[in-house]
């Protein structure tokens, strides 16, 4: 494989990754602060968020299929674009229903 595309490969897989734990976090907050709290789906949502993505981190790293580096590229451009977007929309913020 061309080293663009290793490049483009860890890119993708740090934005993805970036991704899907927001959308971790954001269940989790809702399920554990929402108008229906449940501790059984807080705690789903752990389950899901730390062994699975985290140990799928380890798994690209260790098996050399993504360099740190450009994970930590695709995962900061994601990082900077969702809160890029939350600043440029704070009225939503503010009034989100958990």
């Amino acid at each position: 494989m061309t080293n663009i595309g290793r490049f483009a490969i860890g890119v993708l897989a740090g934005g993805a990754w970036n991704l899907a734990s927001l959308s971790c976090l954001a269940q989790l907050l809702r399920a554990w602060l929402g108008q229906k709290p449940s501790q059984r789906r807080a705690i789903g949502w752990l389950l899901i968020k730390f062994p699975v993505l985290y140990g799928l981190a380890v798994f690209l790293f260790v098996q050399h299929v993504v360099s740190p580096a450009t994970f930590g590229i695709g995962f900061t451009v994601v990082l900077v674009m969702v809160l890029g977007w939350l600043a440029w929309k704070p009225r939503w913020l503010a009034s989100a229903r958990l």
